[in-house]
């Protein structure tokens, strides 16, 4: 589960329904907890008090050990052993060391239960730990937790691996808190990184959905002393239904089933998650390309490709009650009305399933799969599609249910060819060959993007004005753009900053932080005022270092505005290594070195093991010519990624400036092993290679030049060494290659058309002239000099 979210110096990490304001609790007084509601709402108070919300925590109790099944013997967990027992005070979780050293610890609170429980028992510094047992439910199993959380990637990237059971992204207190206990106080103290944290009651509450019940309380009681009913227009509480549309009451949903980035800590009830939250989407390898969910269960992201939502015609609490349970439990086709009303009518038909199955919509639109022990069903309601399965590897309905129940618990190995193809055959005769394209064309798609195949990128950038190209996919789409080195991404990139969705504008708004043109600029001026504070601040860090003069001066008041929210945004969580990480990216664009080294050492005093803040640093130190702590810092990095490509290359260029070549050549050696697309490496293994009189060094210029042909500097050094190896037959090739490839410097042109004119090849020159002034990829004076030059030529000048 080793999946550290951060914002790079490279790479920053929507008009919908109008954005509501935060409601003011203010007259509705504190908070008091739900046992206050009990005298007047018993039915509701014990509804909620035995669902999964209320029971989000509880104290680790004697009654809630004598639920447990008790362990037999320890557990081994890599070299250590852990053993939980039951005793008066509820339990204790026991550890031995690999050397032997016996440790204790206090069982104090579990939270979960649906599927599993986890537990939780103190630490230093008043931190909560996550224990390294955790409990299936079903099966009424102990387990490795942490051995539980590791995704089961079906691509060609790393594989994942476990956690210790004492990382930081396992301490309650920094990193699960929010979605499990009530009007928490995370009381962090970042002198000493230390935490006094106090919650109002374990669980969500009925005060976390309609705000605080003191007023209310109070009304309800003099209503009553006066023998009257509370009047509806005087119950000084926000009442979820009537006081909130179908956006509040989902977005009130949304920040505990999603795996989103936090920018603001003032959320409440009647705002809009896209006023306080940003959201991971399928650039993310904790979903197929085709959108399934591999990871945790991230229903938001779901959500948002979810065509019924999006229509507007749906929500959660159509489905799900306040406390979380499924309202059509016992008859669940019901779900689907009133807007499907003729399948549910045949839903044999439909099916195309017996009677005798009692086969259900959500069977189908809806299967079940999941990860760590926790089942969690697909809320996009895509159809199966076996065709996807045999593209990308991803679960589906069909062989779920018929074949392959282990997938339901994370292991989609059991997906056999031959059964998915049986599936894929009958879906296809059942409901015609086209059946799933529309989910094939958004995974290849995404897929293309995740693997930079720039080659696809009309067809990328034309899938995004496509139809069926839902949110999800569209973020998804724009955040790998980021890779992409081609320049006619950006008008394509622009033109989302108009997309109806706010998701999708802050996302646009981010990509185009590397777009530096006067239309990308006045665009984002725009995007700076946006209704949505999500765009706004995802607008200003894309302007952050941009020159606005002479722009107008409520464009300038707008960012001023937009800036400061954006920096508000990079300083919530204190106790998070990103937070001061992204303080550190800040300051570097700003040029403010000191306060950026002074941020990078603050995010590695909280998490030493993440190399980005690391080889930032380095960069900062060696642009101000401290090589002695860059090369440090990228030695520390290298020691705990020795295969990441990025450590690799920096760590070639500083052997190389301290000449030795042959370190130098190891690194960039590795940095191609793992990222054979990096051209600046196969640029600069090339030269040092060839200025060894290493002709290996050809085949690493050839490289460079090829994968980045718009690149002069890596072409013409491979002309040059060809030229002084008295290898000029390649020459033309290579100049030919770079222009057919429609994407060559002009330069290149040029170049070619100047070697035709040396070998009066008129004709070949006139053609590459044609060629130049055609290319929508060239600057128009480019253009403009080729066509000058095709007119000499054709009357005869040279």
């Amino acid at each position: 589960m080793r999946n550290i979210v951060y914002i790079t110096a490279f790479a920053s990490l929507l008009l919908g329904a109008l954005p509501c304001h935060a409601l003011d609790f203010t007259d509705q007084g504190e908070y008091l907890g739900s046992s206050d509601c009990l005298a007047c709402h018993e039915r509701f108070y014990e509804l909620w008090s035995n669902s999964h919300h209320g029971k989000a925590m509880e104290a680790f109790s004697v009654s809630l050990a004598k639920t447990l099944e008790p362990m037999k013997e320890p557990l081994q967990i890599g070299d250590e052993k852990f053993f939980v027992e039951f005793d008066e005070g509820g339990g204790i979780l026991k550890g031995i060391s690999a050397c032997g050293e016996e440790k204790t610890w206090r069982l104090r609170l579990s939270f979960g239960g649906r599927n599993v429980r986890y537990f939780l028992i103190p630490m230093d510094k008043g931190k909560l730990q996550v224990a390294p047992l955790a409990y299936y439910v079903h099966q009424r199993e102990w387990y490795d937790a942490t051995g539980s959380m590791v995704r089961d990637f079906q691509d060609e990237g790393p594989q994942d691996e476990a956690l210790h059971w004492t990382d930081r992204q396992l301490t309650f207190n920094t990193s699960c808190h929010d979605c499990h206990v009530s009007q928490l106080e995370k009381n962090y103290n970042p002198e000493d990184d230390s935490y006094t944290t106090t919650w109002k009651e374990a669980g969500i509450n009925c005060e976390t959905c309609h705000g605080p019940a003191e007023a209310h309380v109070k009304a309800a009681e003099e209503a009553l002393a006066k023998g009257e009913e509370l009047k509806s227009d005087d119950l000084k509480l926000l009442r979820f239904h009537e006081d909130l549309d179908m956006a509040q009451r989902d977005a009130t949903c949304g920040p505990c089933h999603a795996k989103g980035v936090m920018l603001t800590s003032d959320f409440t009830p009647g705002e809009l998650f896209f006023n306080h939250y940003d959201l991971t989407s399928y650039e993310d390898r904790d979903f197929w390309p085709d959108g399934r969910d591999l990871g945790e269960n991230y229903t938001q992201t779901g959500w948002m490709a979810n065509p019924c939502a999006n229509s507007g015609q749906l929500e959660c609490i159509h489905c799900h009650t306040s406390s979380g349970r499924f309202r059509f439990a016992d008859e669940p086709n019901k779900a689907c009305l009133p807007c499907h009303q003729k399948r549910v009518d045949n839903i044999l038909t439909h099916s195309h399933h017996a009677a005798s199955n009692n086969v259900a919509c959500i069977d189908c639109h809806m299967p079940t799969t999941a990860q760590a022990f926790m089942s969690r069903s697909d809320h996009t309601f895509r159809p199966p599609s076996p065709s996807a399965t045999l593209e990308f590897g991803s679960p589906n309905a069909c062989n779920l249910c018929h074949h392959d129940k282990d997938a339901i618990m994370g292991d989609y190995k059991g997906h056999q060819k031959e059964n998915v193809e049986w599936a894929d055959k009958h879906v296809k005769e059942w409901f015609g060959k086209d059946s799933g394209i529309t989910i094939i064309e958004q995974g290849r798609i995404v897929k293309a993007c995740r693997q930079n195949d720039w080659d696809k990128l009309p067809e990328i950038l034309a899938y995004l004005d496509d139809p069926n190209c839902d949110p999800a996919a569209a973020v998804a789409i724009l955040r790998l753009l980021i890779n992409c080195p081609y320049p006619e991404k950006w008008p394509a990139i622009r033109k989302q900053l108009e997309n109806k969705h706010e998701w999708v504008r802050a996302t646009a708004a981010s990509s185009l932080q590397y777009d530096n043109t006067p239309e990308a600029t006045k665009a984002l001026l725009k995007a700076a005022a946006d209704k949505f504070r999500t765009v706004r601040i995802r607008a200003a860090g894309s302007l952050l270092t941009r020159n606005l003069t002479g722009y107008s001066e409520e464009e300038q008041k707008a960012y001023e505005q937009a800036h400061a929210e954006y920096w508000n945004s990079l300083i919530i969580g204190p106790d998070r290594w990103s937070t001061h990480y992204n303080q550190g990216v800040y300051y570097d664009r700003i040029g403010e070195a000191e306060k950026s080294l002074a941020a990078y050492e603050k995010s590695l005093t909280l998490r030493d093991d993440v190399i980005q803040p690391m080889i930032n640093a380095s960069m900062v130190y060696a642009r101000s010519g401290d090589s002695t702590n860059a090369y440090a810092l990228l030695q520390k990095a290298f020691k705990i990624e020795p295969e990441n490509p990025m450590v690799n290359f920096n760590l070639a260029l500083m052997e190389a400036e301290f000449k030795n070549l042959e370190a130098a050549e190891k690194h960039l050696r590795t940095t191609l092993e793992f990222d054979p697309q990096m051209a600046q490496a196969a640029y600069n293994l090339g030269v040092l290679l060839l200025q060894k009189d290493n002709n290996e060094g050809f085949q690493w210029l050839h490289t460079a030049a090829r994968l980045v042909p718009e690149n002069w500097n890596y072409l013409s050094a491979y002309i040059y060494f060809l030229s002084q190896a008295n290898r000029t037959a390649e020459i033309e090739a290579a100049l030919k290659e770079a222009v057919a490839s429609g994407r060559a410097a002009p330069e290149a042109y040029f170049a070619l058309i100047a070697n035709y004119q040396r070998e009066s090849r008129i004709a070949e020159a006139i053609e590459i002239c044609k060629k130049a002034k055609l290319n929508k990829n060239l600057p128009m004076d480019a253009k403009r000099h080729a066509a000058q030059m095709e007119q000499r030529l054709r009357d005869g000048g040279m």
